[in-house]
């Protein structure tokens, strides 16, 4: 079976800058200034995302991030990397996920096969 996919494809994808998915994406992205983390060393930021009048708050600490509008109990509340971020905007599968990410990719002069 072919791979639709390289592994070198699959993580320059996952590790596509967060604001480039998000202004590809046509999110509406604020930043919340008044966020302050619980340890300040890991550098979290919180941001409130908007993408197709769906409402979200990430807290990112690095590549990962949680959804604090969802039940703390829901397995789907957060993820890490570029192709989860835009599985939990968009609600697409793996595979939609990751050519988003490589058209991203591509944008920023990286080169796809």
């Amino acid at each position: 079976m072919i791979q639709p996919f390289t592994p070198s494809e699959i993580v320059a994808a996952r590790n596509v800058p967060v604001q480039a998915v998000l202004e590809h994406l046509g999110a509406y992205v604020k930043r919340d200034e008044i966020y302050k983390p619980l340890d300040t060393a890991r550098h979290s930021v919180r941001l409130q995302i908007n993408y197709q009048q769906k409402d979200f708050r990430l807290i990112f600490t690095g590549e990962k991030f949680v959804n604090e509008l969802l039940p703390k109990d829901d397995p789907n509340r957060g993820g890490g990397g570029a192709i989860d971020l835009v599985k939990h905007i968009t609600g697409m599968g793996f595979l939609p996920a990751v050519k988003v990410c490589l058209e991203v990719v591509e944008t920023l002069g990286g080169v796809r096969r």
